[in-house]
């Protein structure tokens, strides 16, 4: 399995931009994540983002939500996660990241938290809801199990701060697009672009979109600025509905493969 900054240095050589799919850990069944984690390989997502379902998200949208609810329903644990990924180790040649909110990796422990993504061959880590100011013995721990920090950064973040938060980013920029939580919408390429340009002057490291992306149009748009896109939302909703449909994995790679060419 690769790591972060080698699969975006292979892209970079390539002259591609990053396709990221986004996948609740349980959703919409234990059995069904690692099938779909293959689906999405095959689909040619190049990073597939797990989340770690969570009772009280702060920025996920109705759809992620919902499939977090089902996920937890299922007794997505993280030790059940963890379990999966060892499974998966040596199989998935795509780097897989884990999204969390700061509580479960708390009540799970840091150390043994980082000690388990190791393990398993994870490098990337995004926590949602961990501060800058209450971020330093996270990072300083993450630092020694050599993993990837991924970070947000959002049209409101002022310069000052974002200088901050991109010097303590080892994996990429996550830059939302809009003020507000996930979910299909409408973007205004022409500021997204603006913002972009504004902090690639700023920094080398990969600045990858999210948030309110779901069609190839936009996913094209974006991409022409950007170092790559994030899906989530229109992924998950795809899933719900069809999951229970014959060939559903055939038909969930096919949906993916047209929504990430470029």
């Amino acid at each position: 399995m690769k790591t972060v900054k080698a699969k975006f240095a292979e892209l970079r050589r390539e002259k591609k931009k990053a396709f990221i799919a986004y996948l609740p850990f349980g959703f919409p069944s234990l059995k069904l994540t690692e099938k779909i984690i293959f689906a999405l390989e095959r689909a040619g997502v190049d990073l597939v983002e797990l989340g770690i379902p969570f009772s009280d998200p702060l920025a996920d949208g109705p759809i992620i939500q919902h499939a977090s609810q089902v996920a937890l329903k299922q007794k997505a644990t993280t030790d059940k996660l963890f379990r999966m990924l060892k499974n998966l180790k040596g199989k998935v040649k795509i780097p897989l990241a884990v999204m969390t909110y700061y509580n479960p990796l708390l009540k799970f422990g840091r150390k043994r938290f980082f000690k388990n993504l190791k393990a398993c061959g994870i490098f990337g880590l995004i926590v949602v809801d961990l501060p800058l100011e209450e971020s330093r013995t996270y990072l300083k721990e993450a630092r020694k199990y050599n993993l990837e920090t991924i970070s947000f950064i959002t049209p409101t973040t002022d310069f000052t701060r974002a200088k901050k938060i991109i010097k303590l980013t080892k994996g990429f920029i996550y830059y939302i697009s809009v003020t507000g939580i996930t979910g299909p919408r409408s973007l205004r390429y022409q500021p997204l672009a603006l913002h972009i340009r504004s902090l690639k002057k700023k920094t080398k490291l990969p600045i990858c979109v999210g948030f309110g992306i779901h069609n190839n149009k936009q996913v094209k748009e974006i991409s022409k600025f950007s170092d790559g896109v994030i899906v989530g939302s229109a992924i998950v909703k795809f899933i719900y509905y069809n999951h229970r449909k014959k060939d559903f994995l055939k038909k969930l790679e096919n949906y993916v493969a047209r929504l990430c060419t470029k």
